[in-house]
C-alpha cells in the first residue's frame, strides 16, 4: 500500500486546504496493488495537506482496519500464524524481501503515470470531478492490465536478473511524470508486538519462505 499526490487546479477559496508539503496543490490518491500491479482498493479524494499516516486514518480501509472489521483471516488460518501487516542473512534479507514488495506499488503508480497523459499536468476540475477520473483511470488500468498483453510488456516493469544478481528499471521510468509519494510519517518506537511480527517474518523468509536467488543478491550488494 502507498499513496500519492494527483496535481490539481485548486478551486477558488479552498485557501491552503489543498497545499502539500511539496508546495503545489493536490488530492491523494491511496491505493492497495496486488502483485498483478493490479489496484485492488483505492481511495481519492483526501486533501493534499495530509501526512502519509493521516491519509490512511481517514480512509475506510484504515478506519475497518484499526477497528478489526475487514475480515481478514485469523493469524490461525495463515502460514506459521502470521498476520497481514508490514512484511531481514536475516535482516538483510528481510529487508531485501520488503523492498520487492514495495517495489510492485511504486510501478503500478508509474504505469498509470506513463499510460494516462492527464496526470502529467494538474487537473483542472471540481476535485470530486477529479477523484472520479482517478478512479476511472484504476479501473481502465484494471481492465487493461487483464485484457490486453501488449499493455504491460516485460519491460515496462523494474525486474530482476537473478542469475546475474542485477536489478532493470522498467521503461515506465523514462515515459512518465514520477507521482510525488506522500509526507514520511514520523518515525516512532516500534511495539512489542510489531517487533515479534517483523522477527516472525524474517524467520519466514529464511526458512521455508526463502527464494533460491535472495542469498546471492545480498551478497551482491542490492539490499
Amino acid at each position: 500500500m502507498d499513496g500519492k499526490h494527483i496535481r490539481i487546479v485548486p478551486p477558488p477559496k479552498s485557501g491552503s486546504t489543498y497545499y502539500n508539503y511539496k508546495n503545489f496543490n493536490s488530492i491523494v490518491l491511496m491505493a492497495l496493488v496486488n502483485s498483478n500491479y493490479e489496484f485492488i482498493y483505492v481511495d481519492v479524494g483526501k486533501n493534499g495537506r495530509l501526512s502519509d499516516g493521516g491519509v490512511f486514518e481517514y480512509t475506510e480501509f484504515g478506519r475497518k482496519l484499526l477497528a478489526k472489521k475487514l475480515n481478514l483471516p485469523d493469524t490461525n488460518a495463515t502460514v506459521n500464524n502470521m498476520n497481514y501487516k508490514d512484511l531481514n542473512s536475516e535482516k538483510r534479507i528481510f529487508n531485501y524481501r520488503l523492498s520487492r514488495a514495495c517495489n510492485v506499488v511504486e510501478n503500478a503508480f508509474g504505469i498509470i503515470s506513463s499510460r494516462f497523459r492527464i496526470l502529467h499536468t494538474p487537473i483542472n476540475m471540481q476535485p470530486k470531478n477529479i477523484s472520479y477520473v482517478i478512479l476511472a483511470i484504476c479501473v481502465l488500468h484494471n481492465f487493461l492490465r487483464r485484457r490486453c498483453n501488449a499493455y504491460i510488456s516485460p519491460t515496462t516493469v523494474d525486474s530482476e536478473d537473478t542469475d546475474g544478481c542485477e536489478k532493470h528499471q522498467g521503461d515506465w521510468r523514462n515515459n512518465s511524470v514520477e507521482l510525488v509519494g506522500l509526507q514520511p510519517v514520523n518515525s516512532r518506537t516500534a511495539t512489542i508486538r510489531e517487533k515479534i511480527n517483523r522477527d516472525n517474518y524474517k524467520e519466514f523468509f529464511n526458512t521455508e519462505g526463502r527464494v533460491e536467488w535472495q542469498d546471492a543478491m545480498i551478497r551482491a550488494g542490492r539490499a
